[in-house]
């Protein structure tokens, strides 16, 4: 596959998960995705053979994107501990507030099985090694501390993700509680 037919794809993966959240999966059909990616059904069918194998393959991709996202989030050293973990969580929860069809989490566990699980544990390990490395000390104490942050704060991000209409909400909510975590550290 070229780079040309791979960004395609990308773009019709992108489209089709802004389809899949607004309308829900029962809701969307692969001539709503077409449409809205602006290629024909067939299209879509030459690469996916049916609307799970398309919402699957959408789902991972947004996965792996988010993946990647945090890795840079991570690496950025001009960035403080709570500005990390803000663009890390803001990333991975706040840019779908407001956004997702109630039907999307159950389908999500249907279709991708323990993928979705698998994800989020990464990313929260992630959460807790960013606050880990910013601790001076690494005794065991930090660790467990790291630890319950890391499960506050994306308990608090998820449960907001689903409750909250407004991204800005959810901002003010998040940079509180990043704040109130992280101030002892």
């Amino acid at each position: 596959m070229d780079k040309k037919e791979s960004t395609r794809l990308d773009y019709v993966l992108d489209t089709a998960i802004s389809v899949f959240s607004k309308n829900g999966y029962r809701k969307t059909s692969i001539e709503d995705i077409a449409k809205a990616a602006g290629i024909s059904r067939q299209g879509i069918y030459l690469h996916y053979k049916n609307k799970d194998d398309l919402f699957r393959a959408s789902f991972l991709k947004a996965f792996n994107d988010g993946q990647l996202t945090t890795d840079q989030v991570i690496e950025d050293d001009t960035l403080s501990l709570e500005e990390k973990l803000f663009k890390l969580l803001d990333e991975w929860f706040g840019r779908h507030v407001g956004l997702l069809h109630p039907d999307i989490q159950t389908q999500c566990e249907r279709i991708l099985g323990n993928a979705v699980m698998i994800n989020s544990s990464l990313f929260q390990m992630k959460i807790e090694q960013t606050i880990l490395s910013a601790s001076k000390e690494k005794t065991d104490n930090k660790e467990k501390q790291a630890k319950t942050i890391a499960n506050i704060l994306c308990a608090c991000a998820l449960t907001w993700k689903y409750a909250l209409v407004l991204r800005q909400e959810f901002s003010d909510k998040m940079s509180a509680a990043i704040h109130l975590c992280c101030k002892d550290l």
